[in-house]
């Protein structure tokens, strides 16, 4: 043992700036070493202490400061050993006064002289206790190696023998045996051997619930919340408020005119004019929930065992519930982006789990209802709350032309104040610096990449992110849309109850993203202008060529959007209604796989259509809600509108380019004979068009059909190129 790293500490305890001299040399008198067994130090590390005290600690040679570092933590291993021991002490002694305080008090028994001696024990033990931890205070402790490790100049000590790596706390308790597990995978990795460990069992995870009472008590949730901070957030562009609760009020006020030329001759009561009128926004907070049941421990285990044995990972060492609770919260924060910019609330059914996204509405959903028109939960009337600009499609060729057009638009009062921000898509950004770059990169002045509006540099632009099936753009003050949350660090508040091999997760919190001033509420749209209204956009939002997946083995819903692509179910899916459909609307319904696909058959809902769809890949219907809930038919596509097209009178076409075709418009009578340039396994899709002079494919030689085909308007065959250079049906209609 390196005596010389205690010596500062025991300087401490005794009270001297120095040693005592004993024959000229350093050491410690008698008096001094009675003093030191007071605080518990042991005859035999005094004994030696005091030798090597005297010869100045030279038999403890060292390279620089190395072993003083590394003596340290030892060091104050030891004097907290001391504190603690002398804490245990102080609490029994504390004990022993109170059942002496009580025998005197109840059974009228004489312990003056006990008590008294009690009470100068708990004063000597206090005293003690107040020097070691006075000498120990610079002892960073057991869990120094985090701070350390963040820096990158810690040990991860895999010798200890109490406690995973030497980490703090109780969650890297050796008791737990998932942790000691860890160990014997990392020791072996390094190239020591362990005994052999028991394998997994249900009962070993008993503790999770126990390692998150630790996680909690100890300071160390500060690490979650600052591993979550280091994601990327919109809270950097759309503050986060706190505190706020279900229909909140931000209130606003709405200014008439107030200034007028001199007129000090008249009536002061009869020229005073001017108003204010007081409104305001009623915030919106959404309930949402996380619940899972992880039912793999085992597994879940092992990936996080992997992840300590990482070289050159993270140097945080995650204790086992740090690691469930670390990656439980990067997803569930990654959700709450996404839903922030794209959710749109759906009321959950019971027992049903519901999706991410319909937890709560988001930016976009905020910013249709305000122009669409939504129910003032105030008065229950519909009102409208901004006039779009009419601006039309944006595309990367007038982008530009748009943004110019849209700022233009706004007051000049309100543009020119050097507040206002233009919002949009980050997929967008780009499309607007490639058209500046187009149209102005010759001239000398041009700048590349700016984010302002070219012509309104007063105006900053601002990406929206995870953004790209919007193309609505936005513009208001900065800071005048906010996130909002209830309790903070509420949606990591984790609750955790173990079953076996289970382990149940779930939080409840509460969000919003909302803005203080909106616009006037109108109830005719006629009746609106651009003179009462902080937030400007153009007129749609997702293009109708972009397409929601609906969800396997339900009527498709409307809610998120008016364009919805089936997927494939778990076995043929009837459509009988689409839900959320708004009246008026057009729907666009497309076939995205055939596969256990869908069909509408001409009744019920459908009965106005004109004939039953059976759909094939690709195919659209598009349908209108009427006010009694049937749906008109306005139109039908079918796939082949995006497929590539045959030259007139093709016998030998080529598949090189794509996977879908429709064949030409023959002058003749043309029968295909084979397909150059197809690639094995890959299933080609080949319309019909037309009726006269139809193409058509004979069974044998180059095609193994069920039988011969007539590729006319409306048909199609599906065919896969074998290894024998053949094609093969797949299917047809």
């Amino acid at each position: 043992m390196k005596f010389k790293s205690f010596s500062a500490h025991i300087l401490a305890l005794l009270g001297l700036s120095e040693w005592s001299k004993v024959e000229d040399k350093n050491s410690i008198t008698v008096e001094e070493v009675a003093k030191l067994k007071n605080y518990g130090f042991t005859e035999k590390f005094l004994t030696d202490f005091k030798a090597s005290l005297e010869n100045d600690f030279q038999d403890e040679s060292e390279d620089g400061n190395q072993g003083e570092e590394t003596e340290e933590p030892k060091t104050t291993a030891f004097l907290r050993g001391l504190l603690g021991d002398t804490a245990a002490r102080l609490t029994q002694a504390q004990e022993q006064l109170e059942a002496l305080q009580t025998q005197q008090r109840d059974e009228n028994r004489n312990n003056t002289a006990l008590i008294a001696k009690k009470d100068a024990e708990i004063t000597k033990l206090s005293d003690i206790i107040a020097q070691l931890s006075a000498a120990a205070e610079d002892d960073p402790g057991k869990g120094k190696q985090h701070n350390a490790q963040a820096d990158g100049k810690g040990k991860f000590n895999l010798q200890d023998e109490k406690q995973l790596g030497g980490l703090q706390g109780e969650m890297f308790s050796l008791d737990r045996p998932y942790n000691l597990r860890a160990k014997a995978a990392l020791m072996e990795a390094a190239g020591f051997e362990m005994i052999a460990l028991p394998k997994a069992s249900s009962i070993d995870y008993s503790r999770l619930k126990e390692d998150l009472g630790a996680f909690y008590r100890i300071p160390w949730q500060q690490r979650l919340q600052s591993f979550l901070m280091e994601l990327p957030s919109i809270e950097s562009i759309f503050p986060l408020e706190s505190g706020y609760q279900d229909l909140a009020t931000l209130v606003n006020i709405w200014l008439g005119e107030f200034s007028q030329a001199g007129n000090e001759e008249s009536d002061f009561d009869k020229v005073t004019k001017g108003s204010y009128e007081f409104d305001d926004e009623t915030l919106r907070m959404f309930n949402v929930m996380f619940a899972h049941r992880f039912k793999n421990l085992k597994a879940l285990e092992k990936t996080w065992i992997g992840t300590l044995n990482k070289e050159g990972s993270n140097p945080i060492k995650w204790s086992f519930i740090e690691y469930i609770l670390a990656e439980t919260a990067k997803k569930l924060h990654n959700e709450r982006e996404q839903r922030r910019i794209n959710g749109i609330r759906k009321d959950p059914n019971l027992n049903e789990p519901g999706k991410a996204l319909a937890a709560a509405d988001g930016l976009y959903e905020f910013l249709n209802k305000k122009v669409n028109g939504h129910t003032d939960i105030n008065n229950g009337k519909l009102v409208y709350q901004i006039k779009p600009f009419e601006l039309g499609e944006i595309t990367e060729a007038n982008i530009g032309e748009k943004v110019y057009k849209g700022t233009s638009m706004i007051p000049a009062v309100l543009r020119d104040s050097g507040n206002l921000a233009l919002y949009m898509p980050s997929h967008f950004i780009v499309l607007y610096h490639k058209y500046n770059e187009l149209h102005y990169g010759q001239n000398q002045d041009y700048k590349a990449n700016i984010m302002y509006v070219k012509e309104y540099p007063a105006v900053k632009i601002i990406p929206v992110p995870n953004a790209d099936n919007h193309h609505r753009i936005f513009w208001t003050f900065e800071g005048n849309i906010k996130t909002y949350e209830d309790k903070p660090g509420e949606m990591t508040a984790f609750n955790l109850e173990q079953e076996d091999w289970s382990l149940k997760v779930w939080s409840n919190w509460r969000e919003s993203i909302w803005a203080i001033a909106v616009g006037f509420k109108y109830t005719k749209k006629e009746d609106m202008d651009y003179t009462r209204q902080m937030i400007f956009c153009n007129e749609y939002d997702r293009p109708a060529s972009y397409f929601v997946d609906a969800d396997k083995d339900k009527n498709p819903s409307a809610k998120l959007h008016t364009s919805i692509v089936t997927v494939a179910n778990t076995a043929e899916f009837t459509i009988t209604d689409i839900e959320d459909a708004p009246v008026g609307a057009v729907i666009s319904l497309k076939c995205g796989s055939v596969d256990k696909g869908v069909k509408i058959e001409k009744s019920g809902n459908f009965e106005l259509i004109s004939d039953a769809w059976q759909p094939g890949k690709g195919d659209v219907i598009k349908l209108m809600k009427r006010a009694d809930g049937k749906f008109i038919e306005i139109g039908r596509e079918s796939g082949s509108s995006d497929a590539l097209q045959f030259a007139p009178d093709e016998t030998t076409s080529s598949l090189l380019d794509g996977e879908v075709f429709v064949t030409g418009v023959n002058t003749k009578t043309t029968a295909i004979t084979n397909f150059t340039d197809a690639e094995a396994g890959i299933v080609y899709t080949i319309y019909g068009n037309g009726s006269e002079n139809a193409s058509t494919i004979a069974s044998g030689e180059n095609f193994v059909l069920t039988e011969a085909i007539t590729l006319s308007e409306g048909k199609f065959i599906k065919l896969a190129k074998a290894a024998d250079g053949k094609f093969y049906e797949v299917a047809r209609g």
